[in-house]
């Protein structure tokens, strides 16, 4: 007997879908308000959740396409893609840190230094992890790229998914591996519910512990279950026929919108408006903070950083399968305008660029002096993006187009016009881009 056909995904090709562009550049802007003014609501921070989720299921669901129009998966080319399109940026970035830190803040250089070394590496958020100012507050205030511990969580992902996805698509082992990532991701998610922030026990002495015993010892709120609901929600869809059966088409946009709103309010659980009306109708939590003193602590509360992750990410995940599937969705033609589309073009750039350009404006020209609580957030992020733009055009738009070179397909997606082109047309000058995490 022949060896057994290979998993084959029965989905559509997934072409251009204007909500994810839109959620990039709405989450963006509260990263950037958050950051701005952090009194805003610290839950914000769901955000990421639900970026985690939107680029595994794009990444994961990439690769079945890819290897259903080529019987194969270019290793090669996937890589060389996630490098010229991520690394570019983000290395510039950390040599522009070094440069204003040698001008304006010397004193920052030698925590600097150490936090480049765990950035190249994408191993940020393991030697500066998540929840690390609750057991070292005075070394998370000499940080300057704290932002990189997404990257890094991402690039991991990124090393492992392409090779995962390969043997298990030729063993048939893909629902096998979605079920075991559900159910990883739940295990996670229950951890954190009960106060525990990672797989080993928190060190006694934080502050002078082994970095990488206290980095995994705060792991899970580096979220890494978020790549994993991610991978299953991209199994699904690729188990589900075109068109969908009539069931899921009755109900599928409902619970998309009530997940949408859902993922979205979660994170505004911790601002001072929902907190008070929380204690207004009774509810059994007076308010809900975003995290208590330490990641164990619980004194008989209900913190946002027990549940708010898990919210967000799940809740997300039924309105990115509407949009994939319904192109006309109401929510897919919201999110699909453009100024917010471009923002979510942009959203990589201001991520990465985002707090140099707020250390430059408020400690470097004395802002933080200056701007009150009513103006910095708008001030601050117009400035963010303005500042942003020559980078985006100069450097981002400029390795998408190398990037194309390593396109595994003859054709590619205009995102300007969701049409396929072919990738020469693609790579000339100003030439549109392709649908990419």
């Amino acid at each position: 007997m022949g060896a057994a056909a290979p998993f084959r995904s029965v989905a559509p090709r997934m072409g251009f879908v204007p909500g994810f562009d839109g959620i990039r550049g709405i989450g963006i802007l509260l990263v950037l308000f958050n950051h701005a003014w952090s009194p805003l609501s610290p839950s914000v921070a769901g955000i990421i959740d639900v970026f985690f989720v939107m680029s595994a299921f794009l990444i994961t669901t990439l690769l079945l396409q890819e290897h259903r129009d080529q019987n194969d998966i270019s290793m090669r080319n996937f890589y060389a893609r996630r490098a010229v399109r991520l690394l570019p940026s983000a290395y510039l970035c950390i040599v522009a840190w070094f440069v204003v830190s040698i001008l304006f803040d010397r004193e920052r250089l030698p925590t600097l230094v150490r936090e480049a070394g765990a950035a190249v590496v994408y191993l940020y958020e393991i030697f500066f992890p998540v929840g690390l100012g609750a057991l070292d507050p005075q070394l998370v205030e000499k940080l300057s790229i704290d932002q990189f511990w997404s990257l890094a969580v991402e690039e991991q992902f990124y090393l492992l998914i392409a090779v995962t996805v390969l043997v298990c698509i030729r063993k048939r082992w893909m629902v096998q591996l979605a079920i075991v990532l559900a159910l990883i991701a739940t295990w996670i998610s229950w951890q954190r519910w009960n106060g525990v922030p990672g797989p080993v026990p928190i060190p006694d002495d934080p502050a002078s512990a082994n970095p990488v015993v206290r980095g995994l010892s705060l792991l899970w709120l580096s979220r890494p279950d978020s790549l994993m609901w991610g991978v299953g929600l991209a199994v699904v869809n690729a188990k589900l026929p075109e068109p969908l059966p009539a069931a899921w088409r009755r109900w599928l946009p409902w619970v998309g919108g009530v997940g949408l709103i859902v993922s979205f309010a979660s994170m505004f659980l911790s601002s001072g408006l929902l907190s008070d009306l929380f204690s207004k109708v009774g509810l059994p939590y007076p308010y809900v903070p975003m995290a208590p003193r330490t990641p164990v602590e619980s004194d008989g509360q209900i913190y946002w950083i027990n549940f708010g992750h898990t919210l967000a990410a799940v809740s997300c995940i039924p309105a990115l399968l509407c949009m994939v599937r319904y192109k006309d969705w109401v929510a897919n033609r919201l999110l699909g305008w453009k100024p917010v589309r471009f923002m979510g073009r942009m959203s990589y750039t201001l991520y990465v660029w985002h707090t140099l350009v707020f250390f430059v404006v408020l400690e470097v020209l004395g802002g933080d002096a200056v701007l009150g609580e009513k103006w910095r957030i708008p001030i601050l992020a117009a400035i963010t993006i303005v500042a942003c733009l020559p980078v985006y055009y100069g450097v981002e738009q400029r390795m998408l187009r190398v990037k194309l070179r390593f396109a595994s397909e003859k054709e590619v997606l205009d995102l300007n016009t969701g049409k396929m082109i072919s990738v020469e047309e693609a790579t000339g000058a100003g030439g549109p881009k392709e649908q990419g995490a």
